[in-house]
């Protein structure tokens, strides 16, 4: 999550948004959800205001409501990569990884430079146990990205730990 207002948000709802995330970092997503239910409905269609909406809900482990918040941002924002990684990890969530997976995989392909899609594309095959389409969705990341941060993240996710021993 990171703390960017958009410069087209005026106040007071970039007020509202910044206390929001404020309180999100504090970690209180109760006080964030007051906050954010402040900003006008003008905004709230905003990619940055339903970014922290489902990261909110995700604090709450609140899955039903992030699956719903991931497939808006994808009706609303289909050329930003983070509506489609936030629907299918609220699908992992609600444990169903071949669902995520089917849903962000043929994504990959809109979004080549982005290792966080076959980041999550291993974690979820991991999830449904095909451990060989796990490793080659994280090879793929580290194509992607930098391999000593990502192999650095991924031997302390536990939703990688069904290949650990292939990854180090």
């Amino acid at each position: 999550m990171s703390g960017d207002i958009p410069a087209d948000i005026p106040p007071p709802d970039s007020l509202h948004l910044s206390s929001a995330t404020g309180w999100l970092q504090l970690g209180n997503p109760g006080e964030a959800l007051v906050d954010l239910a402040k900003v006008s409905a003008e905004h709230r269609r905003y990619r940055e205001v339903l970014h922290l909406e489902w990261h909110i809900h995700a604090r709450n482990k609140d899955w039903e409501r992030c699956a719903e918040i991931g497939g808006t941002m994808v009706d609303l924002h289909p050329d930003d990569p983070s509506g489609w990684i936030n629907q299918a990890n609220a699908l992992f969530y609600l444990k169903r990884g071949r669902e995520a997976f089917d849903w962000l995989e043929p994504i990959r392909e809109r979004f080549p430079k982005n290792e966080a899609i076959p980041y999550n594309l291993s974690c979820y095959a991991c999830q449904f146990g095909d451990l060989m389409l796990a490793l080659h969705w994280f090879q793929a990341a580290e194509e992607v990205g930098d391999p000593e941060k990502i192999r650095e993240v991924a031997l302390m996710d536990p939703d990688l730990e069904p290949i650990w021993d292939q990854i180090k």
